[in-house]
């Protein structure tokens, strides 16, 4: 290739420049800030503190048992998906993908109205004369909700694995008379197993930054994971410099969780394709198993949702929440934040790519992917951490609504950055790939180059990404947890505060409010997604 084709001009890719430059300076003062508080700690006692080894000790235990328990029942329904043909099967997949944007506390609400003390299991045991009440509070709580979000991620991967297994190596199989454990050893389990650490790494590290659903359902302080402790330690007791020695542990674990997922990581397949694919006949015995894996994770994932249903949609409790102001506040800051942060994330991601698939057309894949990096560097340094180390920097300044407003919005936006990473890379990379000789030869670049090649095959993944990321936002509730005010708050945080005064029949409305908002986007993404 012609040296003049491979100059690099800066000018073109000052965005990205800037994008790299601002997050590191972002960062920097985020924990610096964090290190100023801690310098003067007592470190030693601080690490003797048999609280913070039953912290770190619960952390990774729930995160432990929720990596294995989705990793176990999502093999059992990937297969169930597989093999067994029903109706409503497309929907059900489809209902897989609603987890990943629906709110935690919307989901944490719809479980505590099944499995609370006066939730719907309550009730049929009260009814049955059974002398049983379950438990939401403490680690079964935690786990519920864990597994709540990730068998479906977990049951997706593994559909994906069993979708790739050619269809000559099933059907020599059944020649050969493999059947039943000895047809998953040798066959399903090979690439079942590719997924698995990747998968286990990725589930251990949502949990373990998990905040919203240890608040929740935690039930204490024996049930307290580093991120709650650092939300206790600033808004209970005000003590910034316990928070920060949490929040430098939490940051060390989260790097270490980081470097090992993405030494694990693989590029999953984007689409989960049953056409075409031969798939033996299953047994009697077998067909009625699967039947029932199907009808109870089903339920479990289902009867949350319908929970929330039943209890917000009621027409004398909608019509006496409307007239709360402070739902209206909540929801026009919440309608406002969320695009506007997504907007943020497709501005800061774009910047990044287009300055990461030059240096990858050039060949310095290295710095290519170093600069992909940054904007996933929110995955090692958790928005909690991230938030605090803001509040720490800024905590001299008099808050107005705009500046919480400014700071929920930058830390949404960077917390949406690796899933519209993830949407884009491939699509952009691909235009760059396939039309990067013929722009230059034809001279097409800046607007004209958006116009007469990008436009066709991004617009699509473009609005997939903004609805993911729109999405992610309106539920989010880490960084408004700790800005979050009267004056100023959101539709997450209003739930928040109405679970913890136990106003479960406003909660009501407002997770219903949640749930509308997320499904409609939810909609659209699979829309646009099915267009990509």
């Amino acid at each position: 290739m012609n040296l003049s084709l491979k100059k690099l001009r800066p000018a073109h890719y000052m965005g990205g420049i800037c994008v790299i430059l601002g997050l590191t300076a972002f960062y920097a003062i985020a924990l610096k800030s964090v290190f100023s508080v801690s310098e003067n700690a007592d470190w030693h006692s601080f690490l003797k503190d048999s609280y913070l080894h039953h912290v770190i000790f619960f952390s990774v235990l729930q995160a432990f048992l929720s990596a294995w328990l989705s990793i176990i029942i999502g093999v059992f329904f990937a297969r169930t998906l597989f093999y067994l043909e029903f109706v409503g099967k497309s929907l059900v997949l489809k209902l897989l993908s609603l987890t990943y944007v629906l709110p935690s506390l919307v989901a944490v609400f719809g479980i505590i109205g099944i499995y609370g003390n006066a939730g719907w299991i309550a009730n049929i045991t009260a009814r049955l004369n059974i002398d049983w009440q379950p438990n939401i509070y403490g680690l079964s709580g935690i786990l519920v909700a864990n597994l709540f979000f990730n068998i479906p991620l977990a049951t997706k991967i593994f559909l994906q694995s069993l979708c790739s297994i050619p269809n000559q190596q099933r059907q020599l199989a059944a020649q050969l008379g493999i059947r039943g454990w000895q047809f998953i050893r040798l066959i399903e389990l090979p690439y079942l197993r590719q997924q698995l650490l990747s998968l286990f790494a990725l589930v251990f590290m949502l949990c373990f930054t998990g905040f919203t659903i240890v608040l929740t359902l935690g039930g204490g302080p024996q049930y307290t994971t580093l991120e709650v402790a650092i939300y206790q330690a600033i808004v209970f007791e005000f003590n910034l410099s316990k928070a920060a020695l949490f929040a430098l542990l939490q940051f060390l674990f989260c790097f270490v969780i980081f470097s090992t997922m993405s030494s694990f990581s693989k590029n999953h397949i984007a689409e989960i394709n049953q056409k075409k694919l031969w798939k033996a006949s299953q047994s009697s015995a077998v067909k009625i198993l699967q039947l029932f894996i199907l009808l109870t994770i089903l339920l479990f994932l289902l009867t949350p949702l319908l929970n929330i249903i039943v209890a917000g949609f009621n027409l004398h409790l909608i019509f006496q929440s409307l007239q709360n102001p402070q739902l209206w506040r909540a929801l026009g800051y919440s309608i406002t934040i969320a695009p506007i942060s997504a907007c943020t994330a497709l501005i800061f991601s774009i910047a990044l790519l287009l300055l990461s698939r030059r240096l990858q057309w050039l060949n310095y894949n290295n710095v290519a992917n170093a600069i992909l990096n940054a904007g996933m560097v929110i995955l090692a340094i958790p928005t909690l951490v991230l938030a605090m180390g803001l509040f720490i920097c800024l905590q001299h300044i008099d808050f107005t609504p705009i500046h919480l407003f400014g700071i929920v919005v930058l830390c949404n936006a960077l917390a949406a950055m690796p899933f519209v990473l993830r949407i884009l890379h491939t699509p952009m990379n691909n235009n760059m790939q396939y039309y990067e000789k013929l722009c230059q030869s034809l001279g097409i670049k800046g607007i004209a180059r958006w116009y007469w090649v990008e436009r066709h095959t991004l617009s699509h993944p473009l609005k997939y990404a903004f609805a993911i990321a729109c999405a992610l936002s309106l539920g989010d509730f880490t960084a408004i947890a700790l800005f979050g005010t009267q004056d100023f708050t959101s539709l997450p945080h209003l739930l928040y505060s109405q679970l913890g005064s136990y106003r479960n029949q406003e909660g009501a409305v407002t997770a219903l409010l949640l749930l509308i908002f997320c499904s409609l986007i939810f909609i659209f993404a699979e829309h646009h997604h099915d267009k990509t």
